[in-house]
């Protein structure tokens, strides 16, 4: 007997859980229509104390009690749709069971405790209101919820961090306007606010003080981070990007600057021999055209000789790699309609036509259908422009553009450019030291006026202050021909390390912008940062060493990508000249090769992209 009565009592206990949770299933609808009411009840009681608690407001110098308001909030909270969304549950006969117990428990609490606790309030004998402080409470107050709207602002902006990582999207104008009127607030300094004295100060605080909670309650809706901060971006006006000003080429700047903000030159075509300044000149544009409100979409593409729009056995491939850059610069987000060349066509002609827009399409080798890549047609009283870099005159001739030549710098601007580059330690007075004078001009008549040259030999000539050292390099120079032969001489100028590193930039297709970590990566596992006796962590230091002299010698380019990621580029005749100079590179980026041939001699290639 003894034995039984506990197990008895066990089977009891089972048996009245399974009831009740039979109970919770099968009357789940019940306990939510219960607890419904029960928010309903609470907003009734909620609306009659604050029109008591306005009534007694009415009279001078009263607040509320701080045990009313805080009443308030916490009724205000309890009645928020969110609350039910959190406690119901959608499924199978375990989640009904789970919502139903929640949904009963806080049911149950509502009664006995918040609902309970507002009766007295709403009583016409409870005085709902206390006298007024003094103004160091009121300073108090606004310096607390000061406080609190900082830690809001900064939750708020940490979303909208978040959800701006999304490409194309921007933030709600409402967001941007709670966070500028929060920021004012802020910034207010309650000194300010007491020092006018008497009456005006304590009007003046419980005024900002008032602005400071409705900013606050407002904001509870952007901490939540469910609520959709951010909006499409229909205007694509782009970020500046990295570049130095362009010496001696102001003149053609600003003729491009004319003949854009005019509507007699609607395509333009900026031509030249490679390094001579084209891209940079246009970078330059761009970055002020960002400033002024001439166009509202001002898109930046870089081509690149990879692209070929006329070889009929690629047309398809080509037109869709071109378009697709496009589309990402337009921050259309890609959809399986981004494969058929036809209807992406479609998406940008409808994207380009929401606005004016001013499209830089930098370094063309081919002419194309502005047509088949979806591009409006740029014609004089639709807002839209053409402008493209190119290397032929015959592309910027048979794209109908308006040509710009930019022709290499005269001896005396060429002058200037180096000396700029050079630094002052080669001058003496103002002039260039007599006996490296001779030297130098010989050096930079090699460079045939074309900037990156220039600009290039220069870095590479750097602290060099002896006569000798300039002899020396002048010798070097006597064997080179040619613009990509006078490069040489900075890269030659390296130690083996950084030549090694430099000639694996190659790699990457023309005009790639190579994220920084990653190429140090591929360094360090390739064997071209040395290992001996070091740690990770200690070659990823070296390969960033490498990366800044590569830098500082003009061999490589700093750039940033959107998402503010580090990276480089490499000038496509520089890469020509490290091709040039690795004939164990067979280097095809991008164009889906299915085989390769030995070099020439019948050297092993030991390094392929295909």
């Amino acid at each position: 007997m003894d034995v039984i009565e506990p197990v008895v009592d066990i089977v009891k206990d089972v048996v009245l859980t399974v009831k009740k949770c039979f109970k919770y299933q099968i009357c789940h609808n019940d306990y939510v229509n219960e607890f419904k009411e029960m928010q309903t009840q609470l907003k009734h009681r909620r609306q009659d104390v604050e029109k008591g608690l306005h009534a007694q407001l009415m009279q001078p110098g009263k607040i509320a009690k701080e045990e009313v308001e805080a009443w308030l909030e916490k009724a205000d909270q309890e009645t928020a749709e969110k609350v039910f969304e959190d406690l119901i549950c959608k499924g199978g006969c375990f989640t009904y069971i789970c919502s139903s117990r929640k949904l009963d428990k806080r049911t149950q609490s509502l009664t006995e405790g918040i609902f309970k606790q507002g009766e007295k309030y709403t009583s016409a004998d409870e005085s709902l209101v206390v006298d007024t402080p003094s103004i160091e409470y009121w300073a108090t107050v606004f310096e607390e919820k000061q406080e609190r709207l900082k830690h809001q602002k900064e939750d708020v902006e940490a979303n909208l961090k978040t959800q701006r990582m999304q490409p194309g999207k921007i933030a709600r104008k409402e967001v941007e306007e709670w966070l500028e009127k929060a920021g004012q607030q802020i910034g207010i300094k309650v000194e300010g606010l007491i020092n006018q004295g008497g009456c005006s100060s304590l009007s003046n605080l419980r005024r900002k003080i008032e602005e400071l909670r409705q900013i606050l309650e407002q904001g509870k809706e952007f901490t939540n981070a469910a609520v959709i901060l951010v909006r499409d971006d229909h205007s694509i006006k782009g970020f500046p990007l990295l570049v130095e000003k362009c010496s001696g080429r102001d003149d053609i700047q600003e003729k491009i600057l004319e003949w854009l903000k005019g509507d007699k030159v609607t395509r333009i075509a900026v031509s030249g021999m490679g390094g001579v300044g084209k891209t940079t000149i246009m970078k330059n544009v761009h970055n002020q055209l960002l400033i002024e409100s001439k166009f509202e979409n001002v898109i930046w593409v870089t081509v690149s000789k990879d692209f070929n729009i006329t070889v009929q056995q690629k047309k398809k491939f080509d037109i869709l790699n071109f378009q697709k850059k496009i589309a990402s610069s337009l921050k259309l987000e890609r959809e399986p309609d981004h494969e058929n060349e036809t209807k992406l066509a479609a998406l940008i002609s409808q994207r380009l036509g929401q606005g004016s827009f001013l499209l830089i399409l930098d370094d063309v080798w081919e002419p194309f259908s502005l047509e088949d890549v979806g591009i409006s047609n740029p014609v004089g009283n639709n807002g839209c422009k053409l402008v493209l870099t190119t290397r032929s005159k015959d592309v910027a001739r048979a794209m109908d553009c308006n040509v710009i030549h930019v022709n290499p710098l005269p001896p005396d601007e060429a002058l200037a450019l180096f000396s700029e580059k050079i630094g002052s330690d080669v001058f003496s007075d103002g002039k260039i030291k007599r006996d490296i004078e001779p030297f130098l001009k010989q050096i930079l008549q090699k460079c045939d006026g074309v900037p990156l040259a220039i600009v290039t030999v220069a870095k590479s000539m750097k602290g060099k202050l002896l006569p000798r050292h300039w002899k020396l390099a002048l010798s070097e120079f006597s064997k080179f021909e040619g613009i990509i032969d006078c490069l040489k001489f900075s890269y030659e100028c390296l130690e083996q390390q950084c030549q090694e590193c430099f000639l694996y930039c190659a790699l990457y297709p023309e005009d790639y912008e190579i994220p920084k970590e990653e190429l140090i990566e591929y360094w360090i596992e390739e064997g071209l940062i040395y290992k001996e006796g070091k740690t990770r962590e200690a070659m990823n230091w070296k390969g960033h060493d490498i990366l800044d002299k590569l830098v500082d010698n003009c061999l490589l380019q700093s750039v940033k990508i959107e998402i503010e990621e580090e990276c480089v580029s490499m000038h496509d005749l520089l890469r020509e000249m490290a091709l040039e100079i690795s004939p164990q590179f067979l280097v095809k980026a991008g164009i889906a090769l299915e085989s390769y041939q030995r070099s020439m001699n019948g050297e092993k290639i030991f390094r392929r992209f295909l």
